[in-house]
């Protein structure tokens, strides 16, 4: 998103977490893939670590973000080919990598993405620049916390821990309560006694769209945090639901939130 790259002096840096609020179903995953993708045609290397969809499921997204091959066409022969070709095409023009590691829900803590790290490092010859966790309720912290929502701030501190160890730009995903649905911008007042979990990360964003707004294929994406730059605006997005791609439609202006 142009808007966020200009307030941030070109974009987010090395060893800073960042963060994507929403409820469940608006599009949390599809916005970290849109992520993931845009690093790959940046030339970044991308590790995927996906808690609840399978990593077919996952890189079937990313095949149509980034050949804007019909989702529901990559089975059928056409879409194959289609597929290949684009692809053919990207590789030519990008050396980024793309790696996607699938652990079942509940199963893995931030040691356990420690631990892949260092595997991939040894074995894969494999260090990322991009490494989204998808989603932080879905970890487990390093030690057992009673308190749920103190259990969520703790594991934000450790995957913040773990992006400056490794010096990476890391991007998670956080549910928001009941009350999101009911709002027309989430803020942190949506994340009720889970507050605290948004305290480590240095850039935090919530995805808002109306029933109206998904018909038409729309988002508006409000800046909740920024450290040491520009918040609480919006800007608007576009999805497209048959290919999957995000983006800011050319010639947005940032709006404040009102």
């Amino acid at each position: 998103f142009p808007s966020h790259d200009n307030h941030l002096d070109g974009g987010l840096s090395p060893k800073e977490l960042a963060m994507v609020a929403a409820p469940p179903g608006v599009g949390k995953s599809l916005f970290l893939v849109n992520q993931g993708a845009r690093s790959l045609l940046e030339g970044k290397n991308v590790l995927y670590v996906s808690l609840e969809m399978s990593e077919d499921k996952i890189g079937n997204r990313f095949d149509s973000v980034l050949t804007l091959v019909k989702n529901s066409k990559l089975r059928e022969p056409e879409g194959q080919l289609k597929l290949h070709q684009r692809l053919e095409i990207i590789r030519e023009k990008t050396q980024g990598r793309l790696i996607i590691k699938e652990f079942p829900t509940g199963s893995a803590n931030v040691n356990t993405i420690r631990a892949l790290l260092t595997q991939l490092s040894l074995h894969k010859n494999f260090k990322p620049d991009l490494v989204i966790v998808d989603y932080l309720e879905l970890l487990r912290p390093n030690r057992i916390i009673e308190s749920e929502y103190m259990a969520q701030q703790r594991i934000a501190e450790e995957l913040r821990g773990l992006a400056s160890e490794h010096e990476i730009l890391l991007w998670t995903a956080t549910q928001t309560n009941r009350q999101a649905k009911k709002v027309p911008i989430i803020t942190d007042a949506e994340l009720g006694d889970s507050y605290g979990k948004i305290r480590p990360a240095d850039f935090v964003i919530s995805l808002n769209q109306s029933q109206e707004e998904y018909d038409k294929g729309q988002m508006r994406v409000y800046v909740m945090k920024a450290r040491d730059s520009k918040q609480h605006y919006l800007i608007p997005v576009s999805i497209d639901y048959t290919t999957l791609k995000m983006e800011e439609p050319e010639h947005e202006e940032a709006q404040p939130a009102n």
